[in-house]
């Protein structure tokens, strides 16, 4: 330990640079790490010249990773990791409860699982949450968590399908009657297309009045939730307030993008058995959700989406 510390100019180095090289972005590993961007920059540029070699490639879209940055990555991950595992079980000792850690969307985190956490803690007391939470997308790898929703699962983690990705227009049960008399609103996803149905008015079935953008999928779905318009309704997210009566299909058609939703856990022999277990609770508790929404709303054949085979178009 006394040679890694005359290696690198502080131990905090490594932790700017295990941020900056996971997103690849300065400014996401600033906002991550409650710093600016330019202490980001300077710490990676200090540590660059300490080392004396380039550790990223500056540009647009982000900074890539050189070969020694590559290097420098793989071993501060398993480091890191070996010494979160050692602080886990540290935790653990101390408080009698394993942890737990999904990396979910925080729209689904927000809409679907914490209405029920309180069912959860009731069903696993002895289990502590811990959240990575993803503001967009929920793409690429799952790094050292313990469960998280994706939609592209790798070779190297054990996955559980959950349904084929769609979402159906929703708004509050009170917006039909709200819109006649003061227009219509469309909520929508700042930069996303995969909402809006290809044309216009397509998606919705209605005239597209006044629109609405947010830049975070959660506050579209609490829009809709509160009367302000219709919103893409991605299923995994609003199947709780559809099942409730909160939200109501504003038409009868689902659009599904051609993707699939899995829940993924490492495939590691070692992994603690209530991972397993609470990754099945989840699998059946939205499930449950599809299941019930597909009953109370037939016509959207909902119940399709949930086999492995292609739904139909």
């Amino acid at each position: 330990m006394n040679g890694l510390r005359r290696k690198i100019p502080s131990p905090s180095a490594l932790f700017v640079f295990e941020a900056a090289a996971r997103h690849e972005n300065f400014t996401r590993a600033a906002e991550e790490l409650n710093v600016t961007q330019p202490a980001v920059s300077r710490a990676l540029a200090a540590l660059e010249t300490f080392l004396g070699t380039s550790l990223f490639l500056r540009g647009k879209p982000g900074a890539r990773l050189t070969e020694n940055g590559l290097l420098l990555k793989r071993a501060v991950d398993r480091a890191f990791e070996e010494v979160e595992v050692a602080l886990d079980e540290i935790e653990a000792r101390r408080t009698g409860k394993a942890q737990v850690t999904l990396s979910v969307s925080t729209a689904f985190t927000t809409h679907w699982l914490m209405p029920r956490i309180s069912r959860f803690q009731s069903v696993f007391p002895q289990v502590d949450l811990r959240f990575q939470l993803i503001p967009g997308p929920v793409t690429g790898p799952i790094g050292n968590v313990d469960i998280a929703m994706r939609y592209d699962p790798t070779n190297t983690t054990s996955s559980q399908f959950v349904m084929h990705e769609a979402y159906v227009p929703v708004c509050a049960p009170s917006y039909p009657e709200t819109s006649k008399r003061s227009g219509g609103a469309t909520i929508q996803l700042e930069g996303d297309r995969s909402g809006r149905g290809g044309a216009g008015e397509g998606w919705t079935g209605q005239p597209k009045d006044t629109q609405l953008r947010f830049s975070d999928y959660s506050v579209v779905v609490q829009a809709a939730l509160v009367g302000q318009g219709i919103a893409p309704g991605w299923l995994n997210v609003v199947a709780h307030w559809l099942r409730e009566g909160h939200l109501i299909p504003a038409a009868d058609q689902v659009f599904c993008p051609g993707r699939s939703c899995y829940l993924q856990m490492q495939s590691d022999p070692d992994r603690p058995t209530v991972v397993a277990e609470v990754a099945d609770w989840l699998l059946s508790e939205l499930r449950d959700d599809l299941t019930a929404v597909d009953a109370r709303y037939p016509d959207l054949q909902i119940g399709s989406l949930l086999t492995l085979e292609s739904p139909a178009a």
